[in-house]
């Protein structure tokens, strides 16, 4: 019997590797909301590819409908709704479930582990160029998406090697990580110094790298970003550097972060997760980092504005 798979998040994300895993055959059930149930129920789980597009229909549950423990729990969640999951997802995690979380950040494994214990809890990222459109559909774009996961401590299983076939499909290549926490951190600071650049100075890669003074700005925040993963000690390769600031300099770039679109459209934004816990870690390794301290500050007010318009 091949192992069951529970999805939590339907989304761009989650979404994305689960409709692959589906149509390759795989026991994969996601964990939705009503809406999303009733969407996907109507129109189907649709893709709109560069890998190829494809539409399935999955098997969905609510979280009053979970019956019983899962093998691998694919977290794919906003990292500010991961409370709310875990509380929704805790029914399917039994003595041998596997959690995968592909949540920006760090902070989320010391949560889960708390909760659900280490040895559940696996390291995972992933690399997806994808989004949401009005109709629900997935539409990914950029190069071959890549899904890595890895024990926390760097051992390599038999089991860890069962879970890549499982979690295999054409569309996407599946990565067993020896050094997961090291590749956890080279996302973080992307993920960091994009979001910081974008949101702070309100624009596109292009339109602040096409400024006189935008790429030494954008050095700037990627110089403090890398200090606090130096200190935290996993320092980032000096061609893994260099191909950040190459990305967050092109005069000619469309690309954004997605905290930054979130924040364009009025939403919830990962602040605390992505630029607030970077800069408590760089607070408590000593680390000066003046324009992360800005952004910080910057989200927070949009945070507390959005929270006053909601009340």
């Amino acid at each position: 019997m091949g192992s069951r798979i529970l999805i939590v998040g339907a989304g761009a994300v989650g979404g994305y590797f689960g409709a692959r895993l589906v149509a390759a055959g795989h026991d994969v059930t996601f964990l939705v909301r009503p809406g999303r149930r009733q969407q996907i129920h109507a129109e189907g789980l649709c893709l709109i590819s560069t890998m190829g597009d494809e539409t399935v229909r999955p098997q969905m549950v609510m979280a009053s409908e979970i019956d019983g423990p899962y093998d691998i729990v694919l977290l794919s969640v906003k990292a500010y709704s991961l409370d709310a999951a875990m509380t929704d997802f805790a029914p399917a995690v039994g003595p041998d479930t596997r959690i995968i979380p592909l949540l920006n950040g760090m902070r989320h494994l010391d949560v889960l582990s708390e909760r659900f214990g280490p040895a559940a809890v696996m390291g995972g990222t992933c690399f997806i160029v994808s989004k949401l459109d009005q109709q629900g559909r997935i539409i990914q774009t950029g190069p071959r998406p890549r899904l890595s996961f890895g024990e926390l401590a760097g051992a390599d299983t038999p089991q860890d090697h069962a879970i890549v076939q499982t979690l295999s499909a054409p569309g996407f290549d599946t990565v067993l990580s020896s050094d997961i926490l090291q590749d956890m951190w080279n996302k973080w600071v992307l993920l960091a110094s994009l979001g910081a650049i974008c949101c702070l100075m309100r624009g596109t890669v292009g339109e602040i790298a096409s400024q006189p003074s935008g790429p030494d700005f954008a050095r700037m925040v990627i110089g403090e970003c890398t200090s606090i993963a130096t200190a935290a000690g996993y320092p980032l390769p000096e061609d893994n550097v260099q191909g950040i600031v190459r990305m967050l300099t092109k005069p000619d770039s469309t690309l954004t972060s997605s905290m930054y679109r979130d924040l364009m459209q009025g939403a919830p934004v990962e602040a605390g997760q992505i630029i607030g816990d970077l800069v408590k870690r760089a607070r408590a390794a000593q680390v000066a980092t003046p324009v992360l301290d800005l952004v910080d500050l910057n989200l927070c007010v949009y945070e507390r504005q959005r929270q006053d318009r909601t009340a």
